[in-house]
C-alpha cells in the first residue's frame, strides 16, 4: 500500500505542479493511513526536500502486540478470520518469527 500511495503522489505532482510549482508538501493519516503514509516515504525520497510535515492521528505505529480486553483480541481475531489480510497480520505483530523481522519493527 505504501509503493501504490507513492506512485499515486507523484502522479498527482506531474499532473498537477508542472516544473518547479510544488513548494511544501505534507502528509495527514488518520489510522492505518498513518502506516500507508509512513510505508510510502522511503518511495518518495527524491522529494525531501519538498516535505514540510507528516501528521499521524490513531495510527497504530506499534501495531496491535499488546491487547487490552477480551473484547478486543476477540475483534481482532474474528477480523483476521473473516478476512485474511496481510496488514492485520502486520498489525499483529504475526507477520514474522521473530519480532525484529515482523514488518512493523522493520518500518520503525
Amino acid at each position: 500500500m505504501g509503493y501504490r500511495l507513492s506512485q499515486e503522489v507523484l502522479q498527482y505532482i506531474r499532473e498537477n505542479c508542472p516544473g518547479n510549482q510544488l513548494s511544501r508538501i505534507t502528509f495527514i493519516g488518520y489510522s492505518m493511513g498513518g502506516l500507508m503514509v509512513r510505508a510510502a516515504l522511503p518511495y518518495l525520497d527524491k522529494l525531501k526536500d519538498k516535505f514540510h510535515g507528516f501528521v499521524s492521528l490513531c495510527s497504530p505505529h506499534l501495531g496491535y502486540m499488546y491487547k487490552t480486553s477480551k473484547l478486543f483480541s476477540t475483534g481482532m481475531w474474528l477480523m483476521n478470520k473473516w478476512k485474511k489480510s496481510t496488514s492485520m497480520t502486520q498489525l499483529r505483530m504475526a507477520d514474522a518469527n521473530r519480532l525484529e523481522d515482523c514488518y512493523l519493527y522493520r518500518l520503525s
